[in-house]
């Protein structure tokens, strides 16, 4: 495997890819695998996240240890070596959302996020699903911002607030050209989260999580995908089971 990856690694140098990626050591070296794979396998060029905001849902539907479990996913995430060189300089932010959207960390370097979102205090009583006004919040944050803009939004629930809103939102980060993807939280409840998410939130891609305990390995490879500039279609989909 690692043959195949190094071939394709010094094609897509030579091609002058843009990927602040380089084969690492550890726990990660599978996704840093994975992710040279997508950027030397595919057609376009392979572009750098330069603004990133991580849109968290913490509403009434996601209960304490959910929202507890999501928090320490995205410390984790912004603490990994391996992520930590896949965004270099990029800059991160962090808003959660319920019936508001609150800037719970404002921009800064992916590990002073991380260590920031650490240190948010207990939320009091949690209200209804506003993607929308979280949405709109995040677009303001990059207001001005140039190069390659993302916007990642996970949760478990429908907009119940304002759908004009969104749709609106959803209309104006296309427009902007800011990429807005998704990582959807399967419950018995809301069984095709995945699909609501795919045809009223996002303007990318979406991907589902299944198990609760496999959402920091999803956040990790929905990250990939975006510094690759890939999304998982296939054959890039086949790589996911390779990934949990």
């Amino acid at each position: 495997m690692w043959i195949a990856i190094d071939h394709r690694l010094r094609g897509a140098a030579s091609r002058g890819c843009r990927t602040r990626w380089r084969r690492t050591i550890g726990p990660a070296v599978v996704c840093v695998g994975i992710l040279w794979l997508l950027c030397a396998g595919v057609a376009s060029p392979c572009l750098a996240v330069d603004w990133l905001v991580l849109v968290v849902d913490r509403s009434k539907s996601i209960d304490d240890r959910e929202l507890a479990l999501q928090r320490n996913a995205y410390v984790r995430l912004l603490s990994d070596a391996a992520v930590l060189q896949a965004l270099g300089p990029a800059k991160v932010a962090i808003v959660e959302f319920d019936t508001r959207s609150e800037i719970v960390v404002d921009w800064s370097d992916p590990a002073a996020a991380a260590l920031a979102y650490r240190r948010k205090p207990p939320d009091g009583l949690r209200g209804q699903t506003g993607i929308g006004g979280a949405l709109t919040t995040a677009l303001a944050l990059l207001a001005g911002k140039s190069g390659r803009l993302v916007v990642d939004v996970s949760g478990d629930g429908r907009e119940n607030i304002d759908h004009a809103l969104l749709s609106a939102a959803r209309a104006a980060a296309t427009a902007r050209a800011i990429e807005v993807n998704g990582l959807a939280i399967m419950t018995r409840e809301v069984p095709e989260i995945d699909r609501y998410y795919s045809g009223n939130v996002v303007n990318g891609f979406v991907l589902s999580v299944e198990q609760r305990e496999d959402f920091l390995n999803a956040l990790k490879r929905k990250l990939f995908y975006e510094v690759a500039n890939e999304r998982p279609d296939a054959p890039a989909i086949a790589w996911r089971t390779g990934m949990r």
